[in-house]
């Protein structure tokens, strides 16, 4: 099998490791094939997230520029103050949301809608040029979101609706919309929103029958991988570390990929959604 390139558009080590041991992570990546990670911090349960935002951004630039900067929930940027803060810090992509709703805007697990204070930071982060995922938001905050965005827009790890009734996953009609906006999904590896209920141990099955899911209704070129790792508990069995997707590449051919479909869903697809930022 030849070499494995991957990006991985959501993996939550920034949060979880240690200052003194992201350069070793990162080196480790790149041994493993990895060309980009958006690296994402996740705010939602920091004492202090600006104060560590601030050291964690810092260290990930000096080590690489390859590995982008996500901040996952906003919740912390209740003010102008906060918000320049933030763009400071210069992030490839933020996401409003986590799960439950903050000042800005409602995530999967509550009713709210984009607030007014939710619309201007959406602004400013247009203006700014730094992408707005729409990762963890509610159906209502979701459409209000996009028809702002409109187009290249981002959902960095998700799962199918169609596949699991999840409120977490994308439907259809979601799907349909960034599929046109010339934007990119991101399959993650939540069992939750994944896994089929027929006994099997959650594996690179479940993984390549959400691809399949998606690949069959809207083709092979706004797809792609976020994996969630150091954001999920329940790994897929052979699926723990990048050097495991040499398995998911073997299932995926398995299943009928061809060799160009896989490197497009591995890499190539969010190197071109990058180009067109």
């Amino acid at each position: 099998m030849k070499a494995i390139k991957i990006c991985d558009t959501h993996n939550d080590f920034l949060t979880e490791l240690k200052a003194d041991e992201l350069e070793e992570y990162i080196i480790n990546c790149k041994s493993q094939g990895v060309k980009r990670i958006c690296s994402s911090f996740w705010s939602t349960r920091r004492v202090n997230p600006k104060a560590e935002l601030f050291e964690k951004s810092k260290l990930l630039k000096m080590v690489s520029k390859d590995f982008l900067l996500h901040v996952e929930d906003l919740c912390w940027v209740k003010t102008d103050e906060d918000l320049e803060f933030l763009i400071e810090t210069r992030p490839f992509s933020c996401s409003l949301t986590w799960n439950g709703e903050n000042t800005l805007a409602g995530g999967c697990g509550s009713n709210v809608g984009l607030s007014k204070w939710g619309r201007a930071c959406l602004d400013r982060l247009l203006v700014e040029k730094i992408v707005v995922d729409v990762a963890h938001l509610n159906r209502k905050s979701f459409w209000q979101v996009v028809n702002v965005l409109k187009t290249n827009i981002l959902c960095s790890h998700t799962g199918f609706f169609g596949v699991r009734r999840e409120e977490r996953n994308l439907t259809d009609k979601q799907i349909d919309f960034i599929v046109k906006s010339n934007g990119f999904v991101g399959l993650f590896f939540f069992d939750r929103c994944l896994k089929k209920f027929d006994g099997r141990k959650f594996d690179a099955q479940d993984i390549v029958r959400s691809l399949s899911y998606f690949t069959d209704r809207w083709g092979y070129d706004n797809i792609g991988i976020g994996s969630d790792f150091y954001g999920i508990e329940n790994y897929p069995k052979g699926l723990k570390t990048y050097s495991d997707f040499k398995n998911l590449h073997s299932a995926m051919k398995l299943a009928g990929f061809s060799d160009n479909q896989i490197d497009k869903i591995f890499y190539q697809n969010f190197e071109d959604f990058l180009n067109r930022q």
